[in-house]
């Protein structure tokens, strides 16, 4: 496999979590409503966080740039909304459902089955309450996904 982005966040958003809707990176959206919840979606300040790179050890190094054996470790940026701020009493009579929903998220991204990448890393923020692209209160959290990305591991 060679890099690619679109790979990735295409594995994310093939996932399999009930309840929850997960978007690819052009799915983006700019707006979010009540109806629209639980979703969770590349962040849309930051989704690719940089990493680093350098070739594997051992024999499989050597030979011609197009070939060697490299390792990326990159970091993806999603956010999760669970329900809009306000919908309820607040915090305390969504936590419990969230902290469900995060669970679910955080083995589906464990359980990822894409070729010559590997889940590294999950971190998940304080849950609490995030602002929308479109400037709206939810209750939600951020993800942060570390893979290890293998490229020509032929």
């Amino acid at each position: 496999m060679s890099l690619s982005t679109a790979t990735i966040a295409a594995g994310i958003a093939a996932l399999t979590v009930s309840g929850v809707t997960i978007k690819d990176v052009d799915e983006i959206p700019e707006t979010v409503n009540s109806r629209d919840c639980p979703i969770l979606f590349p962040s849309p300040d930051g989704f690719v966080l940089g990493g680093n790179g350098e070739p594997e050890t051992g024999s499989t190094t050597f030979g011609a740039p197009t070939t060697r054996l490299w390792t990326f470790n990159r970091t993806y940026r999603y956010v999760y909304l669970h329900e809009q701020a306000g919908a309820t009493r607040g915090l305390k009579d969504v936590i419990g459902a969230m902290a469900t929903k995060v669970d679910m998220i955080i083995e589906a991204v464990a359980e990822m089955d894409l070729t010559d990448v590997d889940v590294m890393r999950v971190n998940v923020s304080d849950l609490g309450v995030l602002e929308a692209p479109d400037g709206k209160a939810f209750f939600g959290c951020m993800f942060e996904i570390t893979l290890r990305e293998r490229m020509n591991n032929t």
